[in-house]
């Protein structure tokens, strides 16, 4: 143990919670050795904030997502105990996941207490593991406790609170909506009151939404995420025979890791997490969204989401003009067109294979424009969906190349902005899913716009349109799990197809309901919209009714070599002069 402090003014205590801990607490290290308690990178981040709140008169709403062992918990129980033992009429709540962990942050205030400064030690008429109260038996003490309790639908019910810690949020168990409507009136809105909500990642639950709309800034809370190499003690002295895998190169390049973090990784793969990297991910995540990907159940892969997310850039927006309105298309790149140019063609001798060969000369005899073929797919604000979203998919790439969404838009005016997109994709092939609707083909067909989709193996005859033919995207129970897989499959290869961050977003709840049936759908609570109208796109993109090759614009060639022999042919021939001619030959 360090020496305790001596002839110090104490003053400060009241005031500094950094100074309190920092110069006053004591924790028990890794090594069991009694140590004091001096804050680390992730912790000093976490007091800068609580600094700032109370400086400022803020409320204090926190969440943290975290990587084990990194120090959160002991730091919350500690400014938690400087809150409950420096002031007054103060009352400090723990909820944790379990008894063991309700127990462990008990230990800790315990060894807080009993290596304070005897004169800074407040009294107590309870201290147990059910909770401290610090008073006296006069009650002329200063009133204030810490309790411990474990998470339940009537945990807190009709308590005023101060500082509320609920530790592990992401593993609660029960019902949590009754939990959180036993605890969300507990601790007032007030500067100086504290909610912390910290945790690992537990898969696509609530705690993943809380961190959501705290990421967004849709709630009161302040997000913060540690990756685990942010932390100094996760790093191993690297044996000589060391070497990287190629997986090992990407992470270290992408991070800016050294060895040392490297080797340690490997090792706490192959011993503490079984030697699977998908449990490292959940336990030791490098961002937020491996944290949440790795612990949960996505149809698509955890590594796939991760490199997605990683490839998202904010895309231009650009107005549209036939349906007036705020709403603006994404555009990740533009419609594309180019030009190629013919040359005519010389023979030239080649020295080094000694002998003629045809190169291209400088004389342009041909110039032709192609365009790039598009496919849009269409899902409809139908029964359950949120949200009408129109997605541009480039069919020789297939990557999303434009998006829009709009909620409260009638399928005629949909369909208005489904055809003016179109147009400005080079008339793109219009797949509207016809679900919950097939008038949008109607309106589309109205707006002049024939590019439309036409459904294969047509079974049913109640639904055709004029001329026997049946148009737009039917999602069944068969084509549902087709055009997943397709979608799937393009992305397991190259996730940067799509940059849209909201697509990768609903990506991670889209989730695998039943495996045997093959039953994917968002989870409950959130949207597949997106995640629709682009495997449609992608799916009808590479069917036989689409182009895959750039199309030719015939009425823009222009044939110069042509060009050059009518010019000629029009010139004027110079007449022969009349007279007598001498051959001095």
């Amino acid at each position: 143990m360090d020496n305790p402090l001596t002839s110090i003014d104490y003053s400060k205590t009241i005031f500094s919670p950094r100074w309190f801990i920092e110069n006053l607490l004591y924790i028990v290290d890794k090594n069991g050795k009694l140590v004091r308690f001096k804050l680390n990178e992730e912790q000093n981040i976490l007091m800068n904030h609580i600094e700032f709140c109370l400086a400022n008169d803020l409320p204090i709403r926190m969440i943290v997502l975290k990587a084990r062992q990194i120090g959160s918990t002991t730091f919350f129980a500690a400014f938690g105990f400087w809150m409950a033992c420096m002031n007054p009429n103060v009352s400090y709540n723990i909820v944790a996941h379990r008894d063991d962990s309700a127990q462990n942050i008990y230990n800790k205030s315990r060894v807080f207490y009993q290596n304070l400064p005897k004169e800074l030690r407040p009294a107590t008429i309870q201290f147990s593991s059910e909770g401290i109260t610090f008073n006296n038996k006069e009650g002329t003490g200063i009133n204030s406790r810490i309790i411990f309790a474990t998470a339940s639908e009537d945990v807190y019910r009709s308590l005023t609170i101060t500082y509320l810690h609920q530790s592990e949020r992401a593993f609660f168990k029960g019902d949590i909506v009754a939990i959180d409507n036993s605890l969300n009136q507990t601790v007032a809105y007030l500067p100086k009151t504290v909610i912390v909500k910290e945790s690992t990642a537990n898969g696509y639950n609530w705690f993943k939404d809380e961190w959501d709309l705290a990421v967004k800034g849709k709630s009161a809370y302040t997000p913060f995420f540690f990756p685990w190499f942010v932390h100094s003690e996760y790093r191993m002295p690297v044996p000589k025979d060391f070497v990287l895998t190629e997986e090992e190169k990407e992470l270290k390049e992408r991070f800016k890791l050294d060895d040392e973090q490297i080797y340690w990784r490997r090792f706490t793969i192959e011993n503490n997490c079984n030697g699977s990297i998908d449990q490292f991910k959940q336990e030791y995540p490098s961002t937020p969204e491996e944290a949440f990907i790795a612990s949960g159940t996505s149809v698509f892969g955890a590594d796939t989401i991760a490199k997605g997310y990683a490839s998202c850039v904010e895309p231009k927006k650009v107005e549209l003009k036939s349906v007036p309105m705020n709403e603006k298309l994404l555009v990740w790149k533009e419609p594309e067109t180019f030009t190629k140019k013919e040359y005519q063609k010389k023979s030239v001798w080649n020295e080094e294979l000694q002998e003629y060969e045809l190169v291209d000369s400088d004389l342009v005899v041909a110039e032709y424009t192609y365009k790039t073929p598009y496919t849009i797919g269409i899902d409809t604000a139908g029964l359950g969906a949120d949200k009408n979203q129109i997605v541009v998919i480039n069919n020789i790439t297939l990557e999303m190349v434009a998006r829009f969404e709009k909620e409260n838009l009638s399928e005629e005016l949909l369909a208005k902005v489904a055809v003016e997109i179109a147009k400005m994709y080079n008339n793109a092939m219009i797949a509207p899913e016809t679900n919950y609707s097939p008038e949008i083909c109607n309106y589309i067909l109205k707006e002049g716009y024939k590019n439309i989709y036409i459904r294969e193996n047509i079974t049913r005859q109640d639904q055709r349109i004029a001329g026997g033919i049946e148009y737009g995207w039917k999602t069944t129970t068969k084509t549902k799990p087709a055009m997943i897989s397709f979608l799937r499959s393009q992305l397991n290869e190259n996730p940067s197809l799509i940059r849209d961050r909201e697509f990768w977003y609903e990506a991670e709840y889209f989730i695998l309901e039943d495996r045997e049936k093959n039953i994917m759908n968002a989870a409950k609570g959130h949207f597949d919209d997106i995640i629709i109208a682009t495997s449609i796109a992608m799916y009808v993109a590479q069917s036989p009714q689409a182009k895959q090759s750039y199309e030719i614009v015939k009425d823009e060639v222009q044939h110069f070599a042509v060009d050059i022999l009518k010019k000629a042919k029009k010139k004027k021939k110079t007449p022969i002069k009349k007279g007598v001619y001498n051959n001095y030959a």
